[in-house]
């Protein structure tokens, strides 16, 4: 009996001892998880600030996962800063700036294709969707049984608005639908036209000012709309669906390129959180949807095309000869051939809406440095020049005493200038004014600035050339090759006292884009 419990014991120990050995290695790797992690939260003494810029519409919402997610495992802190996606846009396309954000959030995909289109050609053309707000129609009345093609399709009756569809995701949306809507029509280019025209006269600066003003109806997201009608006293508007999908506010989440490895990490890390755990209901938005409809660039680029040439809405570079020449007294006018173009110049900014934007440069040979070209107004809107005392800057530009015209490299600095300042949904122009030809004898050569045109042109971005020549001494052969070379048209007079005309002419005729109205 002892030897078969001998036995026994002989036989069940090793399984006892293999038992034992498991229960201590699932023990020990359990805790010594545990003691990795701590050691890892302990070791990260410098944890990786990734810098989140944030439409206002979800900052608030990416800041409230933020604070609830312990990152410190992970060697990293998320900073959100609310910022509107022009903020950032800028930001991105200034080749200096020092103040870059690793992650970047607007909020529509529009903004991310409009930052390429500005200059920040490193930014990715699309993102992940972290959330999503569809964009509805805001009406007055409960509107039962109206649809988005009897509220702003051709024909409609009601009185809608609509903000700047180049800045304003929602008023694009709408912009895309009553383009479907004319589609069907007979004439849909001059069905889009007629249905855009009553709104086209005086859109909003800000999307926000739609809520201030008498009207039917007007494009707006669901999170805006909610905000809206939750404010005390605010009259309550309804929110009419679209028939046919539009698309919506998306805020895609975009690690940017100039992200260190340790922010790229975390950035990625801080996404799933996001899209595995992030709920952002409460603040007025809902999940992203991946089959939500996307932009189609052409149709967008089409689209504002119309839009631009129905407002008149324009981004134009000017450039003014001030060269020696220009000093010579007109006959008959007793004024000089510089007076006359600054009247001409102060004439044709009364051509432009307030929202347009103008910039303006003078040339002549080494007027900074040994650049034949400097800059007198900044690009800025008209509204801001005017209050900011842009005429009579205008006024006091006076030609140099003995410069010659330095023609080629001026234009080819400008063009380059607005090429890399391009911008969507304006009608985007160089002007040049001159009384000569070139006469710079270091410059660059004709040929070069024509094979240095036709390098930057883009059919998606056209931006022409308004080639403006006074006086018998204009070379009215070169104007025109300049002008050509980026789909433009040169104007030209042998009397310096024609210059006003022929320069509002000018400026009129490639203001007036189609389907509205053809170049003459």
């Amino acid at each position: 009996m002892v030897s078969a419990m001998v036995r026994q014991r002989r036989l069940t120990s090793p399984v006892v001892g293999l038992s034992v050995l498991l229960v201590l290695s699932v023990i020990g790797w359990i805790v010594g998880d545990q003691v990795i992690d701590r050691l890892r939260a302990t070791r990260c003494t410098s944890p990786a600030t990734v810098v989140i810029t944030a439409a206002p519409e979800v900052a608030p919402a990416l800041s409230d996962v933020a604070a609830t997610q312990d990152t410190s495992a992970d060697c990293y802190r998320v900073e959100v800063r609310a910022e509107t996606a022009k903020q950032t846009m800028d930001r991105l396309a200034d080749q200096n700036s020092q103040d870059r954000p690793a992650v970047w959030v607007p909020e529509s995909t529009m903004w991310l294709r409009q930052a390429r289109d500005s200059g920040a050609w490193r930014v990715p053309e699309s993102g992940t969707s972290i959330a999503q707000s569809p964009v509805v129609l805001a009406v007055k009345d409960p509107a039962k049984g109206k649809t988005w093609r009897d509220l702003i399709g051709p024909g409609a009756k009601a009185v809608a608005g609509i903000a700047d569809p180049a800045k304003d995701p929602a008023s694009l949306s709408a912009l895309l639908a009553v383009r479907g809507f004319a589609s069907g029509e007979k004439d849909p280019a001059a069905a889009t036209v007629a249905a855009l025209r009553p709104v086209s006269g005086n859109p909003a600066e800000q999307a926000a000012e739609l809520f201030t003003r008498p009207l039917d109806v007007f494009p707006t997201s669901e999170q805006a709309l909610e905000r809206h009608n939750s404010t005390p006293g605010a009259t309550r508007l309804t929110a009419v669906a679209a028939e046919t999908p539009v698309p919506p506010l998306d805020f895609p989440y975009v690690v940017l390129p100039d992200a260190g490895e340790a922010q790229r990490r975390g950035a990625e890390r801080f996404l799933a959180s996001l899209r595995s755990g992030g709920s952002f209901n409460k603040f007025g938005l809902r999940a992203p949807d991946d089959k939500a409809v996307v932009l189609d660039q052409n149709v967008v680029d089409e689209s504002l095309r119309t839009w631009a040439g129905l407002t008149l809405s324009a981004r134009v570079l000017a450039l003014m000869d001030v060269s020696g020449s220009m000093n010579q007294i007109v006959p008959r006018t007793g004024t000089t051939r510089m007076a006359l173009a600054v009247a001409a110049a102060e004439r044709g900014v009364g051509l432009f809406k307030p929202a347009t934007q103008l910039g303006l440069w003078k040339f002549s040979t080494n007027l900074d440095g040994d650049k034949d070209y400097k800059e007198i107004l900044p690009v800025a809107s008209i509204k801001d020049h005017l209050a900011g005392g842009a005429l009579q800057q205008v006024s006091a530009i006076r030609a140099t005493a003995a410069g010659a015209t330095g023609m080629y490299d001026s234009t080819l600095a400008a063009y380059r200038e607005a090429r890399q300042k391009w911008e969507l949904g304006k009608i985007n122009i160089v002007v040049i004014m001159t009384d000569g030809r070139n006469e710079d004898p270091k410059s660059i050569t004709q040929p070069q600035l024509l094979d240095e045109l036709g390098k930057l042109q883009d059919k998606r971005r056209p931006l022409p050339v308004i080639a403006i020549g006074m006086g018998p001494d204009v070379d009215v052969d070169e104007l025109t090759k300049i002008a050509d070379a980026t789909g433009g048209r040169a104007f030209t007079t042998a009397d310096p006292a024609g210059i006003s005309d022929i320069f509002a002419q000018a400026l009129s005729t490639m203001l007036c884009q189609p389907p509205v109205c053809r170049p003459q």
